[in-house]
């Protein structure tokens, strides 16, 4: 009898002993949502080309840049593909040495600047390009009498653009990352996909609804890569992707319990 309570007195004081040992700290991830400095052509819905030249706004992506720094990613994660990584190597070390004129695009002018200043050795590549096939949906829709729905789309996805357009008119850099990083702006281009798009279709034909559930297998994979990119020493990571990716990388963020998801708004102050 007495063997016995010393063995559960022995397993009560080893669980207890786990369960006081402090748990690891979570990797904090910032996503930073970005609209294409130099717009994509394959964009349907696009913004307008940022202009870099002048000194305001120069002076603008500096302030962006040293709030960024002061988060310190041990890894910036980009929009390219995980095959042109050792291309993308190439390029920043050349950058680093003096030897190469940074490009227009977000990629250029925010992660590989920042990457600098933290003394990162590369940027870490963890696009995935999924299947996006839009011409389905378009031809469905107008074969199948479903044109008002597909109206109703393109109405709505074109007022989300215009009023990003008309914030980058009206709004600093660092005010307009704030801005399409906000609830509300991310919740309308998701909506684009959520409630528009999947009406296209009806019977058995789920031409909207395949759209969106590609949509949502390529930014898996795109979070799968950057979980395969965590190092054991990372203790936070910043993400800069277009910023329709942003809501479903956060949602799959947020139900990790290995993350943190930091807002922008608490990194990019006014």
């Amino acid at each position: 009898m007495c063997k016995y309570v010393s063995a559960v007195l022995l397993l009560f004081f080893s669980l207890h002993s786990i369960a006081q040992q402090p748990a690891s700290p979570k990797i904090k991830v910032l996503l930073l949502g970005s609209i294409h400095f130099t717009p994509s052509t394959q964009d349907v819905y696009q913004n307008k080309q940022i202009n870099l030249t002048d000194r305001q706004a120069q002076a603008q992506l500096e302030q962006v840049l040293t709030q960024l720094s002061q988060f310190a990613p041990n890894q910036i994660c980009v929009e390219v593909p995980t095959q042109k990584q050792r291309k993308i190597d190439s390029v920043y070390q050349q950058y680093l040495k003096g030897q190469y004129k940074l490009g227009t695009d977000e990629t250029e002018q925010i992660a590989y600047p920042l990457a600098k200043r933290l003394h990162l050795p590369t940027v870490t590549c963890v696009n995935y390009r999924g299947s996006f096939d839009l011409d389905a949906v378009n031809n469905y829709a107008r074969d199948n009498n479903q044109t008002d729905q597909l109206a109703a789309l393109d109405r709505f996805a074109a007022s989300t653009a215009a009023g990003v357009v008309a914030a980058q008119q009206e709004k600093s850099i660092a005010d307009l990352f704030r801005f399409i990083n906000s609830k509300e702006e991310l919740t309308k281009n998701a909506a684009i996909y959520t409630a528009y798009a999947t009406r296209i279709g009806q019977g058995a034909a789920y031409p909207g609804t395949d759209l969106v559930a590609n949509w949502y297998s390529t930014n898996l994979h795109i979070y799968t890569n950057i979980l395969r990119a965590i190092r054991p020493t990372d203790k936070s990571i910043m993400v800069l992707f277009g910023y329709g990716h942003i809501t479903i990388l956060k949602h799959l963020f947020e139900t990790n319990p290995l993350f943190e998801v930091v807002e922008v708004a608490d990194i990019i102050r006014e």
